[in-house]
Parts: C-alpha cells; sequence; structure tokens
C-alpha cells in the first residue's frame, strides 16, 4: 500500500475527503523518518494513521472554529495540528517541541507545506509546574503523548481557551472551572483500538 493509497482509507473510515497538502506532508515524514527516528510506524498505513486519523475525525465533527489559533504541546512530528493546519487556511498553530530533531523537522514542513505564515515553531520544553507559552492564551490547547490526561488538563488549562485531551480511553475528572463540554470516540482502523478525544473548556 503506497502513502496515498493508506491516507485515503483512513479518511474513508473517518468519512471525509482528503485535504490538500496531506500527501507532501506524508512524504516529508516518511523521508526524514527513513534518515531520523521521527516515528514507530512500520507500515504506510500506520504511519497515516498516526499522522492523520485524529485531524480527519475532527474534522468530520467539525470541533474547528474558523480563525482559531492551537498551541500543540509536545509536537513531536507535528500531528494532528500540521494536517489540521492544511484543512482549513484561516488557522493558525503554534508548534512547541523540546527535541532538536523533531525541531529540525517540524520547521522544514512549515516552509515546505506553505505554512510559513500559519505556524510557529518553539524549540522549548513546557514547565508543567509554571506552564507558558508565547502567544497564550490560544483558542485550543492539546497535546498528544506528552503528558499524562490528568497532568495535561492541569497545563492545558493554563495556555488555552479549550483543552484537548487525546486519549486511549482515560477520562481525567475536570478541575478549576474547566466542564467536559464535548466527545469524539472512534478506532484505529488497522487494529480497533479505541480513542477518544475530550474537550474542556473554561465555565464563563
Amino acid at each position: 500500500m503506497n502513502g496515498s493509497r493508506a491516507i485515503g482509507n483512513v479518511c474513508e473510515a473517518a468519512g471525509v475527503s482528503k485535504p490538500g497538502g496531506w500527501d507532501a506532508y506524508f512524504d516529508l515524514v516518511k523521508a526524514w523518518g527513513a534518515r531520523t527516528d521521527l516515528t514507530s510506524a512500520r507500515s504506510d498505513l500506520e504511519l497515516a494513521e498516526i499522522l492523520f486519523l485524529d485531524a480527519a475525525q475532527l474534522i468530520r465533527a467539525a470541533w474547528l472554529t474558523s480563525s482559531a489559533s492551537i498551541v500543540d504541546v509536545g509536537a513531536g512530528v507535528g500531528a494532528p495540528t500540521i494536517p489540521l493546519l492544511l484543512s482549513e487556511r484561516s488557522l493558525r498553530g503554534t508548534l512547541v517541541e523540546p527535541r532538536r530533531i523533531r525541531v529540525a523537522f517540524l520547521r522544514t514542513a512549515v516552509g515546505a507545506l506553505g505554512l510559513a505564515e500559519r505556524a510557529t515553531t518553539l524549540e522549548t520544553k513546557v514547565d508543567p509546574k509554571e506552564p507558558r507559552v508565547e502567544g497564550a492564551p490560544f483558542t485550543i490547547a492539546l497535546s498528544r503523548a506528552t503528558f499524562s490526561p490528568d497532568q495535561w488538563l492541569t497545563v492545558g488549562a493554563r495556555l488555552g481557551d479549550e483543552v484537548w485531551v487525546l486519549t486511549a480511553g482515560e477520562e481525567p475528572a475536570p478541575i478549576g472551572d474547566l466542564r467536559l463540554t464535548r466527545r469524539l470516540s472512534y478506532e484505529v482502523p488497522s487494529s480497533g483500538a479505541p480513542r477518544t478525544i475530550l474537550s474542556y473548556a473554561h465555565r464563563s
């Protein structure tokens, strides 16, 4: 299975059309992955699921509002934020990543994919005790596999108006003035493993 077909399978499973730029992003990740340890993917389908599954489900659920700003803490190779930015030209994103090789990749991808005017890459580590990111507060704060769900909820609450928790099923209890407002549940197509995105918003 080639990359374009693998991405198509992910989009078909989510019930969305493939956005422009996703093929190019996939090819960049794969090319860098051949030389560096960017992802754990062992096949094109697995890589497509890592890069696009969450974004495709968020697009299907229409969670993103026009002109939203996203901060992605521990951005890794940029998923799901880069695919979301490619899908909607009004979005802006800040990618926060401490590992230099991943920062180098993110900056290359942002330039190559035409996202330089809407995406910022910061080479830094967010202190969970005193979380600060230039540009905060953002519309949405998200993180994937950097903090535990409970810890990320505490950190994200300091950075965004809305906090997205990406999890395999664990649901952290609301803290402070946050309340759970939305839930998006789905499965990884190739394995059937459960995935959930939870949205917590500050009470007005």
